[in-house]
Protein backbone atom coordinates (compact mmCIF):
# COMPACT_ATOMS: atom_id res chain seq x y z
CA UNK A 1 0.00 0.00 0.00
CA UNK A 2 1.34 3.76 -0.96
CA UNK A 3 0.45 6.59 -0.25
CA UNK A 4 0.77 9.07 -3.05
CA UNK A 5 0.28 13.13 -3.70
CA UNK A 6 -1.47 13.71 -6.95
CA UNK A 7 -1.41 17.00 -8.35
CA UNK A 8 -4.74 17.39 -9.60
CA UNK A 9 -6.45 19.61 -12.88
CA UNK A 10 -6.89 22.64 -10.56
CA UNK A 11 -3.08 22.40 -9.29
CA UNK A 12 -4.23 21.12 -6.29
CA UNK A 13 -3.06 18.26 -4.20
CA UNK A 14 -4.49 14.89 -4.79
CA UNK A 15 -3.98 12.50 -1.50
CA UNK A 16 -4.72 9.05 -2.77
CA UNK A 17 -3.65 5.36 -1.83
CA UNK A 18 -2.65 2.75 -4.22
CA UNK A 19 -2.58 -0.89 -3.81
CA UNK A 20 -0.43 -2.49 -6.39
CA UNK A 21 -0.82 -5.18 -8.22
CA UNK A 22 1.38 -5.77 -11.42
CA UNK A 23 2.33 -3.70 -14.35
CA UNK A 24 0.82 -3.56 -17.40
CA UNK A 25 -2.23 -5.14 -15.34
CA UNK A 26 -5.82 -4.49 -14.48
CA UNK A 27 -7.30 -1.54 -12.49
CA UNK A 28 -9.80 -0.47 -10.20
CA UNK A 29 -10.60 3.01 -9.49
CA UNK A 30 -12.41 3.24 -5.98
CA UNK A 31 -14.24 6.27 -5.05
CA UNK A 32 -15.72 7.03 -1.70
CA UNK A 33 -18.75 8.92 -0.72
CA UNK A 34 -19.93 12.16 0.32
CA UNK A 35 -17.60 13.70 3.47
CA UNK A 36 -16.19 10.35 3.83
CA UNK A 37 -12.70 9.01 3.80
CA UNK A 38 -11.32 7.70 1.29
CA UNK A 39 -10.43 4.26 2.38
CA UNK A 40 -14.30 3.52 3.27
CA UNK A 41 -13.37 2.47 6.73
CA UNK A 42 -10.83 0.05 5.36
CA UNK A 43 -13.66 -1.78 2.87
CA UNK A 44 -11.72 0.19 -0.28
CA UNK A 45 -8.56 -1.64 0.93
CA UNK A 46 -9.64 -5.08 1.72
CA UNK A 47 -10.77 -5.39 -2.07
CA UNK A 48 -7.78 -3.79 -3.32
CA UNK A 49 -5.67 -6.18 -1.67
CA UNK A 50 -7.87 -9.43 -2.35
CA UNK A 51 -7.69 -8.33 -5.88
CA UNK A 52 -3.85 -7.48 -5.94
CA UNK A 53 -2.77 -11.24 -5.10
CA UNK A 54 -4.65 -11.80 -9.06
CA UNK A 55 -2.49 -8.36 -9.99
CA UNK A 56 -4.84 -5.66 -10.07
CA UNK A 57 -4.07 -2.32 -9.36
CA UNK A 58 -6.19 -0.30 -7.21
CA UNK A 59 -6.40 3.91 -6.41
CA UNK A 60 -8.63 5.55 -3.74
CA UNK A 61 -7.94 9.38 -3.46
CA UNK A 62 -9.52 11.97 -1.15
CA UNK A 63 -12.02 14.34 -2.33
CA UNK A 64 -11.78 17.77 -2.23
CA UNK A 65 -12.62 18.78 1.75
CA UNK A 66 -12.87 14.99 2.68
CA UNK A 67 -10.88 13.27 4.68
CA UNK A 68 -7.18 14.68 4.06
CA UNK A 69 -7.77 16.43 1.61
CA UNK A 70 -5.81 20.04 2.06
CA UNK A 71 -9.11 21.97 -0.15
CA UNK A 72 -12.06 23.24 1.65
CA UNK A 73 -15.70 21.65 1.03
CA UNK A 74 -17.08 24.23 -0.74
CA UNK A 75 -14.95 22.85 -3.16
CA UNK A 76 -16.84 19.57 -2.89
CA UNK A 77 -18.58 19.41 -6.79
CA UNK A 78 -19.49 16.88 -8.74
CA UNK A 79 -17.63 17.92 -11.43
CA UNK A 80 -14.52 18.75 -9.45
CA UNK A 81 -14.83 15.27 -8.01
CA UNK A 82 -14.95 13.99 -11.94
CA UNK A 83 -11.81 15.67 -12.74
CA UNK A 84 -9.97 14.36 -9.67
CA UNK A 85 -11.39 10.89 -10.90
CA UNK A 86 -9.72 11.65 -14.38
CA UNK A 87 -6.58 13.00 -12.59
CA UNK A 88 -6.02 9.37 -10.67
CA UNK A 89 -7.09 7.21 -13.82
CA UNK A 90 -4.47 9.10 -16.08
CA UNK A 91 -1.68 8.79 -13.03
CA UNK A 92 -2.46 4.67 -12.93
CA UNK A 93 -2.28 4.33 -16.94
CA UNK A 94 1.03 6.16 -17.40
CA UNK A 95 2.73 4.62 -13.66
CA UNK A 96 1.44 1.50 -13.86
CA UNK A 97 0.94 0.80 -18.28
CA UNK A 98 -2.79 -0.33 -17.31
CA UNK A 99 -4.47 -3.07 -19.20
CA UNK A 100 -7.33 -0.49 -20.62
CA UNK A 101 -9.33 -3.55 -21.65
CA UNK A 102 -9.70 -4.25 -17.79
CA UNK A 103 -10.99 -1.30 -15.99
CA UNK A 104 -12.85 -1.04 -13.04
CA UNK A 105 -14.64 0.80 -10.58
CA UNK A 106 -16.46 0.66 -7.47
CA UNK A 107 -18.11 3.88 -6.16
CA UNK A 108 -19.88 4.30 -2.45
CA UNK A 109 -22.63 6.37 -2.27
CA UNK A 110 -21.95 9.56 -3.65
CA UNK A 111 -19.35 7.88 -4.97
CA UNK A 112 -21.72 5.61 -6.80
CA UNK A 113 -23.30 8.60 -8.58
CA UNK A 114 -19.75 9.92 -9.29
CA UNK A 115 -19.47 6.08 -11.03
CA UNK A 116 -22.35 6.34 -13.12
CA UNK A 117 -21.00 9.80 -14.79
CA UNK A 118 -17.50 8.72 -15.45
CA UNK A 119 -18.92 5.87 -17.16
CA UNK A 120 -20.88 8.25 -19.39
CA UNK A 121 -17.28 9.03 -20.89
CA UNK A 122 -15.46 6.03 -20.08
CA UNK A 123 -16.70 2.69 -22.23
CA UNK A 124 -13.84 1.16 -21.35
CA UNK A 125 -15.09 0.19 -17.90
CA UNK A 126 -15.85 -3.12 -17.85
CA UNK A 127 -16.89 -3.53 -13.83
CA UNK A 128 -18.65 -1.55 -11.72
CA UNK A 129 -19.97 -1.68 -8.01
CA UNK A 130 -22.41 0.41 -7.04
CA UNK A 131 -22.28 0.63 -3.15
CA UNK A 132 -25.49 2.50 -1.75
CA UNK A 133 -25.06 4.20 -4.69
CA UNK A 134 -26.78 7.94 -4.64
CA UNK A 135 -27.71 7.52 -8.46
CA UNK A 136 -30.94 9.19 -7.66
CA UNK A 137 -32.18 11.90 -10.47
CA UNK A 138 -31.95 14.91 -8.30
CA UNK A 139 -35.11 17.30 -8.66
CA UNK A 140 -37.41 14.87 -10.42
CA UNK A 141 -39.79 14.22 -7.31
CA UNK A 142 -38.30 16.97 -5.30
CA UNK A 143 -36.17 14.33 -3.85
CA UNK A 144 -34.15 14.73 -0.16
CA UNK A 145 -30.27 14.94 0.23
CA UNK A 146 -29.47 13.51 3.60
CA UNK A 147 -33.15 14.48 4.90
CA UNK A 148 -32.73 17.94 3.83
CA UNK A 149 -35.25 19.41 0.67
CA UNK A 150 -33.10 19.99 -2.88
CA UNK A 151 -35.40 22.69 -3.97
CA UNK A 152 -35.02 24.49 -0.25
CA UNK A 153 -31.47 23.83 -0.84
CA UNK A 154 -31.06 25.12 -4.40
CA UNK A 155 -33.17 28.56 -3.08
CA UNK A 156 -30.81 29.03 -0.62
CA UNK A 157 -27.21 28.36 -2.51
CA UNK A 158 -28.98 30.82 -5.49
CA UNK A 159 -29.26 33.72 -3.28
CA UNK A 160 -25.90 33.13 -1.52
CA UNK A 161 -23.79 31.15 -3.57
CA UNK A 162 -23.85 28.57 -1.08
CA UNK A 163 -26.57 26.43 1.01
CA UNK A 164 -25.85 26.01 5.16
CA UNK A 165 -26.43 22.26 5.51
CA UNK A 166 -26.26 20.21 8.27
CA UNK A 167 -23.98 17.08 7.85
CA UNK A 168 -25.41 14.32 10.66
CA UNK A 169 -22.48 12.02 9.60
CA UNK A 170 -20.31 14.59 11.40
CA UNK A 171 -23.17 16.70 13.42
CA UNK A 172 -21.89 20.02 12.39
CA UNK A 173 -22.97 22.58 9.82
CA UNK A 174 -21.12 23.10 6.68
CA UNK A 175 -21.43 24.85 3.72
CA UNK A 176 -22.41 23.19 -0.07
CA UNK A 177 -21.23 25.33 -2.82
CA UNK A 178 -23.91 26.69 -5.68
CA UNK A 179 -22.02 24.67 -8.16
CA UNK A 180 -22.75 21.32 -6.19
CA UNK A 181 -26.21 21.56 -6.09
CA UNK A 182 -26.30 22.25 -9.89
CA UNK A 183 -24.23 19.67 -11.02
CA UNK A 184 -27.35 17.76 -8.76
CA UNK A 185 -29.18 18.48 -10.73
CA UNK A 186 -28.02 19.05 -14.46
CA UNK A 187 -25.78 16.13 -14.28
CA UNK A 188 -27.88 12.88 -14.64
CA UNK A 189 -26.89 9.65 -14.14
CA UNK A 190 -29.08 7.52 -16.23
CA UNK A 191 -27.33 8.53 -19.43
CA UNK A 192 -24.37 6.35 -18.09
CA UNK A 193 -26.44 3.74 -16.61
CA UNK A 194 -28.44 3.33 -19.08
CA UNK A 195 -25.78 2.90 -22.06
CA UNK A 196 -23.73 1.15 -19.93
CA UNK A 197 -22.31 -2.45 -21.59
CA UNK A 198 -20.25 -4.10 -18.80
CA UNK A 199 -20.57 -5.87 -15.63
CA UNK A 200 -22.77 -4.05 -12.51
CA UNK A 201 -22.67 -5.33 -9.30
CA UNK A 202 -25.39 -3.35 -7.13
CA UNK A 203 -24.94 -3.63 -3.65
CA UNK A 204 -27.61 -2.29 -0.59
CA UNK A 205 -28.92 -2.61 2.82
CA UNK A 206 -32.32 -3.52 3.23
CA UNK A 207 -32.24 -0.87 5.97
CA UNK A 208 -30.86 1.91 4.55
CA UNK A 209 -32.79 4.95 4.91
CA UNK A 210 -30.03 7.37 3.81
CA UNK A 211 -30.58 6.12 0.23
CA UNK A 212 -33.35 4.49 -0.19
CA UNK A 213 -33.79 0.79 -1.27
CA UNK A 214 -35.98 1.33 -3.76
CA UNK A 215 -32.89 3.42 -5.72
CA UNK A 216 -30.99 -0.11 -6.10
CA UNK A 217 -34.02 -0.93 -7.83
CA UNK A 218 -34.41 1.97 -10.18
CA UNK A 219 -30.38 1.36 -10.69
CA UNK A 220 -30.40 -1.85 -11.74
CA UNK A 221 -33.82 -0.88 -14.20
CA UNK A 222 -31.69 1.61 -15.88
CA UNK A 223 -28.88 -0.91 -16.80
CA UNK A 224 -30.88 -2.17 -19.70
CA UNK A 225 -27.93 -2.59 -21.85
CA UNK A 226 -25.41 -4.17 -19.32
CA UNK A 227 -23.48 -8.06 -20.16
CA UNK A 228 -24.26 -8.75 -16.69
CA UNK A 229 -26.43 -6.32 -13.98
CA UNK A 230 -26.58 -8.13 -10.54
CA UNK A 231 -28.24 -6.66 -7.45
CA UNK A 232 -26.95 -7.67 -4.24
CA UNK A 233 -29.43 -6.87 -0.96
CA UNK A 234 -27.56 -7.58 2.53
CA UNK A 235 -30.51 -8.02 5.22
CA UNK A 236 -30.22 -5.62 8.42
CA UNK A 237 -27.49 -3.40 6.56
CA UNK A 238 -28.02 0.53 6.77
CA UNK A 239 -26.37 2.72 4.54
CA UNK A 240 -22.90 1.87 7.09
CA UNK A 241 -22.79 -1.65 6.20
CA UNK A 242 -21.92 -2.55 9.41
CA UNK A 243 -19.45 0.05 9.84
CA UNK A 244 -22.14 2.24 11.71
CA UNK A 245 -23.44 -0.36 14.51
CA UNK A 246 -20.21 -3.09 14.44
CA UNK A 247 -21.86 -5.39 12.83
CA UNK A 248 -18.90 -6.53 10.80
CA UNK A 249 -20.12 -9.61 9.00
CA UNK A 250 -22.04 -7.25 7.12
CA UNK A 251 -18.92 -5.50 6.22
CA UNK A 252 -17.58 -8.72 5.65
CA UNK A 253 -20.07 -9.46 2.99
CA UNK A 254 -20.10 -6.45 1.16
CA UNK A 255 -16.44 -6.78 0.78
CA UNK A 256 -16.48 -10.29 0.10
CA UNK A 257 -18.67 -10.59 -2.70
CA UNK A 258 -17.73 -7.51 -4.50
CA UNK A 259 -14.31 -8.94 -4.28
CA UNK A 260 -16.04 -12.36 -6.04
CA UNK A 261 -17.78 -10.21 -8.50
CA UNK A 262 -14.47 -8.49 -10.26
CA UNK A 263 -12.17 -11.33 -9.99
CA UNK A 264 -15.00 -12.97 -12.18
CA UNK A 265 -16.01 -10.58 -14.11
CA UNK A 266 -12.45 -8.18 -14.29
CA UNK A 267 -10.45 -10.93 -14.86
CA UNK A 268 -12.56 -13.63 -16.29
CA UNK A 269 -14.45 -16.70 -15.49
CA UNK A 270 -11.15 -18.67 -14.90
CA UNK A 271 -10.31 -16.71 -11.88
CA UNK A 272 -13.63 -16.81 -10.03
Amino acid sequence: MLKQTIKSKRNTNIHSIIVEGKVGGPLVLMVHGFKANKSEDNRFIEVADKLSEYGVNSIMFAQAGCDDSEEDFINFTLRNNLDDIETCYEYMIEKYNIDKNKVGMIGYSMGGRLTSLFIDKHPEVKVIGLWAGATFEAFDNKDTFLGESLEKMKKEANEKGYCDFYNSFDSEYIKLSKDLIDDMENLSPEKGLSKYEGCALIVHGDQDVTVLHRIALETYDKLINAKDRTLLTIEGADHGFGAWNSKTELSKKLTDETSNYFIKHLLGENNA
